[in-house]
């Protein structure tokens, strides 16, 4: 099966239903008669612009809904980083160089593999470590760090001063 029949069949499966992870799509896909490895679907997934998002009770796979701008753009991730830590973010605390960013259970790898993507155009990141619900964000010096903490802090309603 080519590439845009699958992710033609991975769009109806997330829009159709609430599915937590890669190894649930899989399954879905399995039974749809689609075999594929987990490595497609993930840049499956990063093609199509599709995150995980929370309805309170569970987290679950979506088509971002500000995937209108340009794939692989600097500013796509932006939108998606905007989207994704407005959706999930629960504070953001620096100290020093660092920013300690979190969000909701299940949310903070995507953040980090976002954060990850603009450090390349985004100086002040010199790079960040992700876990299920925190981010480590280390910057050059203590004004870098300012710099991001202002950014980031933005999207986030309840911010830890």
């Amino acid at each position: 099966m080519n590439r845009f029949k699958r992710q033609a069949i991975i769009k109806r499966l997330i829009s159709e239903n609430m599915i937590s992870t890669q190894k649930e799509l899989i399954e879905q896909l399995a039974a749809e008669d689609v075999h594929t490895t987990q490595a497609t679907i993930s840049r499956d997934m990063q093609e199509l612009n599709i995150v995980k998002i929370s309805n309170g009770h569970k987290t679950f796979y979506s088509i971002d809904p500000g995937s209108s701008a340009p794939k692989n753009s600097e500013q796509a991730t932006k939108d998606k980083l905007m989207f994704l830590i407005q959706e999930s973010g629960v504070s953001i605390q620096q100290v020093e160089f660092i920013n300690l960013l979190t969000t909701l259970p299940g949310h903070g790898q995507a953040v980090g593999f976002l954060i990850d993507k603009l450090r390349i155009s985004e100086k002040h990141i010199l790079g960040c470590v992700a876990g299920d619900d925190t981010i480590l964000i280390v910057s050059r010096n203590k004004k870098d760090a300012e710099l991001v903490y202002d950014y980031l802090q933005r999207f986030i309603y309840n911010t830890d001063d």
